[in-house]
């Protein structure tokens, strides 16, 4: 397929499929929208790393952490590159791959991650937004499992204070 309006929309069906846990179908969708974005636009162009993207969430959710980890570290690669290491694209694949990295067991990569996404999104969002909030959340959760519990009760009590001074 390389008409970009049915790849668009191929895309959309698949995303309300994840929506749905309708897992089976989506992952061959999601492949073929991905082959369709490379040759209609090349490997990095914003759709297909979106693309790509989403079928690591597939990947991700049926329970393949490695190939969805794989496909994560691509995106990441050539959004930084193309985008830079902060831009909100840039830091979403950080996110998502720091989800991965703590399915893993990977406690030091996740904690890496989500530390820089949380400096970053303090930076460009502000502290008390609810994408930093929960950046942090994860953060002190990961930190609770290295046994840095002073340290995940100081992050917990910030994002409390944070969450009850948006009320």
């Amino acid at each position: 397929e390389r008409d970009a309006r049915a790849l668009g929309a191929k895309e959309t069906l698949a995303t309300v499929m994840v929506d749905q846990n309708e897992l089976e179908d989506v992952q061959a969708l999601f492949e073929a929208v991905l082959e369709g974005y490379e040759a209609l636009y090349g490997g990095e162009a914003p759709a297909t790393l979106n693309a790509k993207g989403n079928l690591a969430v597939v990947l991700e959710k049926q329970g393949d952490l490695a190939g969805g980890r794989a496909l994560y570290q691509e995106v990441l690669e050539a959004q930084t590159a193309r985008l830079g290491p902060d831009h909100p694209d840039t830091l979403r694949t950080k996110f998502n791959l720091a989800i991965v990295m703590k399915k893993q067991g990977d406690l030091p990569g996740a904690r890496e991650f989500y530390e820089a996404v949380a400096e970053a999104q303090t930076q460009q969002l502000g502290p008390r937004r609810a994408e930093t909030l929960l950046t942090k959340n994860n953060l002190a959760n990961v930190m609770k499992e290295q046994g840095d519990l002073a340290g995940a009760r100081e992050l917990w009590e910030a994002v409390a204070e944070a969450q009850t001074q948006q009320l």
